[in-house]
């Protein structure tokens, strides 16, 4: 009788393995298709092969009692991508990740998923469907995940934790890259503000090639996942960051917003404790210009955030510097991201009393 309990219990397991890979499987595997356009990354590669393998494992298993062997043999190789991940994406020489309020270990979750083909092949179904035209977008993200994992190796995202679990005031991802790798207290940082859909880490990478050279350390808070940082939740995350780091002694801080993140910056900053502001692609008709030192980047050709908004604010601001790149859409910091790079870099060196910058 405990043979027959044992035989029909197992095959409960292998039905309940069919359901899983028909409910959870299969859609798994189409979000690994759109990944393809990268083309995808090693880990990616592996992991939907794995996936695959356990799907058909799974739509077999009912019938064939080899489907366990190769599911096991499956599940080992996927366990191998996640321990390298988990280890990888935490051993940046410059790029950390932690959560936010206190600063402790960064989530898990960030550690596991390669951005890189996430952001495009996410991307590149907004293409198709429309919801986004940029010419030349998914090129310009090849090419800056390209220069982030020669310098940096694999690096931690929080897109998905953002969408699983969410990001409060209470408990919230902070991104940190210091040049050198010294993560010690510094004098200057960066603060930046992310746009829709999340804490990019390749975009706060971008703005950290400006400021790195510099001496600044850049900081990289996430809100949740629509970017509104003017919003309660946003404002104290900001608040919370800066608290921070005026607590280890920072004396000299630069607000940096992109997009959604320009927006509340420039709906933000004159409120705040700060040392300079830095628009890029969005500013708000309605906010009160701050009355610190700000620079204003805006592509001619963004239909996401017309120039219009960021012109006007330049102009009512009484120390702005509005820089308007030629041919340049939404997505200049990748697109144009030596143009950028440039521009920022000197505006901080200038912000900063530097005459020569280090490379």
């Amino acid at each position: 009788m405990a043979k027959d309990a044992n035989a029909q219990n197992n095959r409960g397991g292998r039905w309940l393995w069919f359901a899983l890979s028909v409910l959870l499987g299969l859609p798994l595997l189409a979000l690994c298709g759109l990944t393809l356009v990268g083309p995808p990354s090693l880990e990616t590669i592996g992991v939907s092969v794995c996936v695959m393998a356990l799907v058909v494992a799974g739509m077999i298993a009912p019938w064939r009692d080899e489907a366990t062997y190769a599911g096991g043999i499956a599940l080992l190789l996927l366990s191998a991508i996640v321990i390298y991940r988990l280890v990888e994406a935490d051993a940046g020489a410059s790029l950390r990740t932690y959560t936010g309020p206190a600063m402790g270990d960064g989530r898990m979750l960030d550690r596991l998923v390669p951005e890189r083909d996430v952001a495009i092949g996410g991307s590149n179904l907004l293409v198709m469907t429309g919801q986004i035209r940029e010419p030349g977008l998914l090129d310009a993200l090849r090419g800056g995940y390209d220069r982030m994992r020669s310098a940096e190796g694999a690096v931690p995202s929080s897109v998905i934790s953002t969408f699983a679990v969410g990001q409060t005031p209470e408990d919230h991802t902070v991104h940190r890259y210091s040049p050198g790798g010294r993560f010690d207290a510094p004098e200057a940082a960066v603060v930046f503000l992310h746009g829709y859909i999340g804490n990019v880490t390749l975009e706060c990478w971008q703005v950290a090639q400006a400021a790195g050279p510099v001496g600044l350390d850049t900081f990289c808070p996430s809100t949740e996942w629509t970017g509104r940082w003017a919003d309660r939740d946003g404002r104290a995350i900001v608040a919370s960051t800066l608290a921070h780091l005026r607590s280890r002694g920072v004396r000299r801080v630069y607000l940096i917003g992109l997009s959604a993140g320009a927006i509340g910056a420039s709906r933000m900053a004159h409120a705040l404790d700060i040392e300079g502001l830095v628009l890029i692609s969005g500013a708000s008709r309605q906010a009160n210009p701050a009355r610190v030192p700000t620079l204003v980047l805006q592509g001619d050709r963004d239909t996401m955030t017309p120039p219009g908004p960021a012109r006007a604010y330049a102009r009512r601001a009484a120390r702005a510097r509005y820089v308007e790149v030629e041919g340049a859409s939404h997505w200049l910091i990748l697109s144009h991201h030596e143009r950028v790079t440039e521009e920022l870099r000197r505006w901080l060196a200038r912000r900063e009393g530097l005459e020569e910058i280090h490379e």
